[in-house]
This record gives structure tokens, C-alpha cells and sequence, in this order.
């Protein structure tokens, strides 16, 4: 008996891939300079300039216990964010930075075709992130002074099953009229996610909305106020009628390692001391806006996060920012065209921003002569 030879298929890889998926841009890092800088000064990210707290650091150094699995349910931790934010911890979601909290509630509602309506410019991951579940992305566009525009935002949640309100705004730095975001939530006949990941600068808590609309959660993140960008951990408080359905869809141990979880629960009994530094950087960013006032032509739009959005005297900001990389000093630019004269830098320490302000002001005065 003669055995056939085996089949050979042929597997093509894009026709595998969801449809949505397609159109889809890739996260990219920025292609460093060509001579490495001597210097390297990260303000591109909004990260904290000062770390995370000194019993986060001790929590880390001591834990021990790697070789086992945090609680399946994260239910010492996110009954500790509860207390911390105002809210039960039964009401509760934990994940592996703000965007895997997004992912989970978008398991829930999502299916191909349903409506997410967002409000550009804004957080650049709610529209990658969204689009990947098959959904429809609408954005009703902020209107002058980077403002919402509520009855756009209300036409296009018609059919809607989620809208997400970015309070105060990733890249602009501003708050919303809180009449207008309330407006959104009592009129909405969906869900209205309101990511307030700056809330610890703006003095801003939107839990008061859901005791009055069933419709409402709040999102926040670890990574600002607390310094722990490298930890990732972020969380939401969902209305309870969604929690059942949550819980389904919440990923074992809400995906945060064990090393984050010590490193939050020691952040929350630090509180004296982030909130030292938060104050901290709200003054830095004062002065960081007060000089860049000083620069002719430059206007830096007020803030009230610890990053700022500045206006530069030239069509286009990125050719400075990518000048600024070769000095060692990392801020961000953007494509979009209504941003495309700005640059967004992140408030470091007074040393780093004094760094930045005067080689902005170098290269300006290089472009001009």
C-alpha cells in the first residue's frame, strides 16, 4: 500500500483576520534620532515626573509571593480603589491599564455594526480599540475653545449603545462645562463612559452623576496621580445593573499581576503624599505655562492635568518636536489636522521643564532667522 502524499494547503493570512482589523493603525513607537541624544527627557507620555510613593517602592521591594496568583477576583483591590474613589467595590472593575477596563466594557455592549460616539481630538486609544470590536466609531467633533458640542454628541447617540466622555480632554487639557456633561448623561439612552484619568488634577468626581442617571460609569486610571505608568492599572465604577454581566466578562484576576496589585493597595495608604505631589505639579505646571507665555508667538492653552497643549507660531509642530527629540527632550505632535500646529509636553521637574522651555525657545529663534 503506498501512502499519499500529505496536503498542502494554502493559508492566507488576511483573509483570517476580522474584517475591522484591516483598517487599522499600529501602535508605533517614534523613530528615535539618528545620533542617540547625550540626554534623555521623556515628557511625550504624561507620565509622573516624581515616581511613585515611597510604600509603593517598599511594597514592591518586599513582595515575596511571585510564585503565586493574585485573587481571582482582585477583590481586595478593587475594594480598595472603591474607597478610595467613593464608591462600593462591588461596583468595581480593575484592569491592566485604563484601556483593558475600555476592553472589558466593550465585551459587554459591543457587536459588529453597534454605534461608539466620541469626541475628537481625544484619547487616541477609543477609536482603535473600539473599531477592533466591529463597531461603528462617530465622532461629534469639539467645537471652539475645545468644547463639546452636546447636541451633535446626542444626534449621534441615537442609535448608540455607548458614548465616552474624556473629562478633563486627552490632548487639549481642558473640562468640559459640567452642565453639558451632565446634559449628555440625562438625555443619553445608553451607556456614558466618562474616563476622568486626570481627575486627581482637576479636583473633578463624577460619581455624584451616577447616583442620579443609571447610565453612568467612571473611569480612572493608577498611572497619573500615583505614578505607576509602568504598573498598569486602571478601573472603573459601573451602575450595578451592569455588574452581573461584568463579572462575566472580567478577565481572570481583572489581568493585574500580583506586583501591581501590592504596589497600588501601598499607594492608597500613602495618600498624604501623592496628594503633596499632585499639588506639586499643579504648581509646576503654572510655571511651566507662565513661561512659555513669555516665548513670542507661542501660546500654551490652560490646563487642568499634568500635561499642557501648546500652540506654536508655525503651521506645522512637527518638525520641532522631532528637532527637540535630537536634544534629548521627548514631547508629542500630532497628524490631525486641527492639531497640527500644536505640541503636547508632559509636566516634568521644574529642572526638566526649564530644559525644554529654553531649547522650544532655541529652536524657534532658529526658525525664524
Amino acid at each position: 500500500m503506498t501512502r499519499s502524499s500529505p496536503r498542502l494547503g494554502t493559508f492566507d493570512a488576511a483573509s483570517s483576520i476580522k474584517p475591522a482589523i484591516h483598517a487599522m493603525p499600529a501602535y508605533r513607537r517614534e523613530e528615535p534620532p539618528a545620533t542617540p541624544p547625550s540626554r534623555t527627557i521623556r515628557l511625550d507620555w504624561n507620565e509622573s515626573g516624581y515616581g511613585p510613593s515611597p510604600k509603593a517602592l517598599a511594597a514592591l521591594r518586599d513582595l515575596r509571593d511571585l510564585h503565586r496568583y493574585p485573587e481571582i477576583d482582585a477583590h481586595t483591590l478593587r475594594h480598595a480603589l472603591g474607597v478610595y474613589i467613593g464608591a462600593p467595590g462591588d461596583q468595581v472593575i480593575a484592569g491592566a491599564g485604563l484601556d483593558d477596563v475600555l476592553n472589558t466594557l466593550a465585551m459587554l455592549l459591543l457587536e459588529p455594526g453597534d454605534r461608539v460616539v466620541i469626541s475628537e481630538p481625544t484619547f487616541g486609544v477609543y477609536r482603535p480599540l473600539f473599531s477592533s470590536h466591529g463597531a461603528e466609531v462617530c465622532d461629534a467633533p469639539l467645537i471652539a475653545d475645545w468644547n463639546l458640542d452636546i447636541d451633535a454628541v446626542l444626534d449621534a447617540a441615537e442609535c448608540a449603545k455607548l458614548i465616552v466622555v474624556c473629562n478633563p480632554n486627552n490632548p487639549t487639557g481642558n473640562l468640559f462645562d459640567p452642565d453639558a456633561v451632565e446634559r449628555i448623561c440625562a438625555e443619553a439612552n445608553c451607556v456614558v463612559a466618562i474616563d476622568e484619568a486626570y481627575a486627581e488634577f482637576a479636583g473633578v468626581n463624577h460619581l455624584p452623576l451616577m447616583d442620579r442617571y443609571p447610565n453612568v460609569a467612571v473611569l480612572r486610571t493608577m498611572s497619573k496621580f500615583a505614578g505607576l505608568a509602568g504598573m498598569r492599572v486602571g478601573y472603573g465604577v459601573f451602575p450595578p445593573a451592569l455588574m452581573e454581566y461584568l463579572l462575566r466578562v472580567m478577565p481572570a484576576f481583572c489581568n493585574v499581576s500580583a506586583a501591581a496589585t501590592a504596589t497600588v493597595l501601598a499607594s492608597l495608604e500613602d495618600l498624604d503624599y501623592l496628594n503633596d505631589i499632585v499639588a506639586r505639579i499643579i504648581s509646576d505646571r503654572e510655571a511651566l505655562i507662565a513661561r512659555l507665555r513669555a516665548i513670542p508667538g507661542v501660546t500654551p492653552m490652560n490646563s487642568a492635568t499634568n500635561f499642557v497643549l501648546v500652540r506654536l507660531p508655525l503651521a506645522d509642530a512637527g518638525p520641532v518636536v522631532r528637532e527637540l527629540a535630537t536634544r534629548g527632550v521627548f514631547v508629542r505632535s500630532f497628524g490631525r489636522p486641527d492639531l497640527r500646529p500644536y505640541l503636547r509636553v508632559s509636566v516634568g521637574s521644574p529642572e526638566e521643564n526649564a530644559i525644554f522651555v529654553d531649547e522650544l525657545q532655541s529652536i524657534l529663534e532658529g526658525s525664524a532667522g
